[in-house]
């Protein structure tokens, strides 16, 4: 089975820039995991002050397995599975952001580290959100061209 760690698994990914997809992505996707996890059991005051009870494991579980289903689409080279993941963690922490924003207006300024570290998490699954949806148009062009089902532009005709 090939893994993101196979010998040539990522052969348009420059060799310097390797290790953000073997190292870094994972880490990040592993650390969301937790942050759900964390958040099912110990609970979040954040999410726990302004919405209803049964909010916060509902959200919890969206993160946990967001992130989850997006390291396993990642690790087995799944792009359109990471997507799925990405989408459903990616929304969690933009509710959690909103949230804490809510809370720092609130008068809990400690919360501003909270706040920036939730932010770089999204801009960083914006970013590989982004990055995605340029493999699965790469691969959808790949297969057009090898099925000959190119896409023709209007105006424009086939040569037979």
């Amino acid at each position: 089975m090939k893994t993101i760690w196979s010998p040539n698994a990522i052969p348009l990914v420059p060799l310097r820039f390797r290790s953000l997809y073997t190292r870094l992505l994972p880490a990040i996707d592993a650390g969301v995991v937790l942050f759900g996890i964390a958040s099912l059991f110990v609970g979040s005051r954040i999410v726990g002050d302004f919405t209803i009870p049964v909010f916060l494991p509902l959200w919890a579980c969206l993160i946990a397995v967001g992130a989850l289903v997006s390291l396993i689409g990642l690790i087995l080279l799944k792009p359109r599975v990471e997507l799925i993941g990405l989408t459903a963690a990616t929304s969690g922490l933009i509710v959690y952001g909103g949230l804490t924003v809510l809370y720092i207006v609130a008068g809990s300024v400690t919360s501003l580290l909270t706040l920036i570290l939730v932010i770089i998490r999204i801009l960083f699954y914006i970013w590989r959100f982004f990055d995605l949806l340029g493999v699965v148009q790469r691969e959808e062009a790949r297969k057009a061209i090898s099925t000959g089902d190119v896409p023709v532009q209007e105006g424009h005709r086939h040569r037979e």
